[in-house]
């Protein structure tokens, strides 16, 4: 049977609800979503053709609190992914401890090729479609793949006039002017650096003698570059969608920024699409290395942080980080994990790491309900509070169970879910 996203989430929880041994009911309860809402949304193109999407909303499980979860936009957007990213959801929030469920959207179409009118159009047609599913009490969705504060802003004025309500809380990710929260935009990266640095403190090294490559230069995997490289590690390697950069000695990522801007690529410094200076890249000392060529090189830490499935049964052999830390959700297969167990190889699962945006959503979801505008100041040390809290219930799961870091991270977040739903009298 072909590996999807969500036969991969049934694996993994799988083999921890092994361990957990929850009766019948419990585990029918934890394996599939509660609500799975379908529909098609139309269009009118600006040049008067009719078109229709597919548009999908998951609710996976809300024992803990509303539904929670992104909508992304995107060609692969189908039923199958979105059941996964909602699982995911649900146990991202409990293992962070926030009070929310799990829930994700998705519009399967490639935003690229709409006009901003018509994207506005999508946008609103998708909160009129799911508007009684939806709400700062029932399900809360933010931004995903392809969806920006526009986007929520958008659909936030749009649930607005359907309810007849003032609902700063029925979205996050919001533009600052119209409810958004201070450090939303850089929370999943800050999130992950809050969890490596515990991690590197514990094992007693020193950043400066780290080596780190990282797969993906869009808002999570640069910033986080940024992060990393005014604390001291040496970046190695980066990369986008259309490849990337290794130079041994290190890269400044600020620089690979200017020129990403310029030319619209992390090898725009170097290359003018295949056409690269050779003389310039040696004097450098960088080579040119394709997404695929990133997972493999020499460095202590990996970072994926742009596409999910990119460590597979295939390529987990070669890989030489002593440390992955997922900030893209879904990066590596089950079969990969077991392998890179085998090498040793200390895996900081997607649902535990990339876990600070969600974390400064639930904040911002507080904001919208109190009416309070948090400090920058006050974001980032209840995210710090939060993460480690998180990494701390983990890390002990994963020595007392000797278990991996995933299998630690499912086994928490599914304990607190039970606990919920034997609390609410759903199971017996």
């Amino acid at each position: 049977m072909a590996s999807t996203p969500f036969s991969r989430f049934q694996s993994t929880l799988t083999a921890v609800l092994e361990k957990l041994k929850p009766t019948t009911e419990e585990r029918k309860l934890l394996s599939e979503p509660q609500h799975v809402h379908q529909t098609k949304i139309a269009l009118k193109r600006d040049d008067g053709t009719m078109v229709e999407y597919p548009a999908f909303r998951v609710q996976f499980n809300n024992a803990r609190g509303p539904y929670k979860g992104g909508i992304r936009y995107h060609p692969a957007a189908d039923l199958d992914e979105v059941k996964a990213l909602a699982a995911l959801m649900a146990l991202k929030t409990a293992v962070v401890g926030i009070p929310f469920g799990g829930a994700k959207g998705g519009i399967q179409m490639d935003p690229k090729k709409l006009s901003k009118r018509e994207l506005q159009e999508v946008s609103r047609a998708y909160v009129r479609a799911f508007v009684k599913q939806m709400g700062p009490d029932i399900d809360v969705p933010a931004p995903d793949v392809n969806t920006t504060p526009f986007v929520m802003a958008w659909m936030r004025d749009e649930f607005e006039k359907q309810t007849n309500s003032y609902s700063p809380a029925f979205i996050t990710g919001k533009p600052m002017a119209f409810g958004g929260s201070l450090g939303r935009d850089t929370a999943t990266a800050r999130g992950g650096f809050f969890l490596l640095q515990e991690l590197i403190d514990r094992q007693a090294l020193d950043p400066a003698e780290l080596k780190v490559a990282i797969q993906g230069f869009g808002n999570v995997g640069g910033t986080m570059a940024h992060f990393l490289h005014n604390a001291g590690y040496t970046i190695v390697s980066l990369s986008d969608s259309q490849g990337g950069i290794y130079s041994a000695e290190g890269i400044d990522p600020v620089r690979i920024e200017k020129y990403k801007r310029k030319t619209g690529s992390v090898t725009g410094e170097y290359c003018e699409g295949s056409v690269c200076d050779i003389q310039k890249m040696k004097m450098d000392g960088v080579t040119k290395v394709t997404n695929e060529q990133l997972l493999e090189l020499p460095c202590d830490i990996l970072i994926p942080a742009a596409l999910d499935n990119v460590i597979t049964e295939k390529n987990a052999d070669r890989i030489q980080a002593r440390y992955i830390l997922e900030l893209a959700n879904g990066p590596t297969t089950p079969e990969a994990d077991q392998i890179l167990e085998k090498k040793g190889i200390r895996v900081i699962p997607d649902i535990l790491s990339n876990a600070g945006g969600v974390t400064v959503s639930y904040f911002e979801w507080v904001q919208g309900r109190s009416g309070e505008q948090w400090t920058a100041e006050r974001v980032d040390s209840e995210l710090k509070r939060v993460m480690l809290d998180a990494y701390k219930a983990v890390r002990r799961t994963a020595y007392r169970e000797k278990m991996s870091y995933r299998h630690a991270a499912f086994a928490v977040a599914l304990k607190r879910i039970l606990d919920a739903m034997r609390a609410r009298g759903w199971v017996a």
